[in-house]
């Protein structure tokens, strides 16, 4: 068997990997005149059972590359940086500059790199869609027993002489609690 190498050292090989892994580039006309590549991962942030969120990363002309996923307050940039000691540019105290990648090529194996390092190798940022769903729709179920004011949830559990049961014993730290249900009219 041919050792088959897995460093990322073109553009060409990055938009594979891309390709391999369902990333898609989501980049609009405008963003292509300004220099700009957009790329959409299909792994999505969760915020909440209902609320998620792809994971979308640019790469700028200027030289930045940045996380611009929708849920985020503000796009955050994810590259490297260097340390400025105190006194360096005017500054009085210690500053963190960031690394700009000038070239087009190398900032897409960057973005590639970054993102199978920190996306791809950690499990527990795959969620599948049935697992997406099973949550909603606990969390629905949950949201419908809390709205239910006019009813406990064991006021209709029925006895084994198929009578309502009424009474419900809860032992709570060693003392025991009777909870009753009675319809008011």
């Amino acid at each position: 068997m041919e050792y088959m190498s897995t460093e990322i050292r073109s553009a060409r090989e990055a938009m594979t990997i891309f390709k391999i892994l369902g990333i898609k580039e989501i980049t609009t006309m405008r963003q292509i005149a300004n220099g700009t590549q957009v790329f959409e991962l299909p792994i999505h942030q969760m915020y909440g059972p209902s609320n998620k969120f792809p994971l979308r990363f640019a790469t700028y002309k200027s030289g930045y590359v940045r996380n611009v996923t929708e849920c985020n307050s503000s796009s955050y940039q994810i590259n490297k940086t260097k340390t400025r000691p105190a006194g360096e540019g005017g500054y009085s105290f210690e500053t963190i500059e960031r690394i700009l990648i000038p070239n087009w090529e190398d900032r897409l194996i960057y973005l590639a790199k970054f993102v199978i390092k920190n996306y791809y190798k950690k499990p527990t940022y795959l969620i599948s869609d049935y697992t997406i769903d099973t949550i909603k729709s606990q969390y629905k179920q949950a949201l419908e027993l809390r709205n239910q004011e006019d009813k406990l949830p064991w006021a209709e559990m029925i006895g084994p002489d198929s009578t309502p049961i009424d009474d419900v014993q809860v032992i709570i730290n060693g003392h025991r609690y009777n909870l009753s249900w009675e319809e008011t009219i």
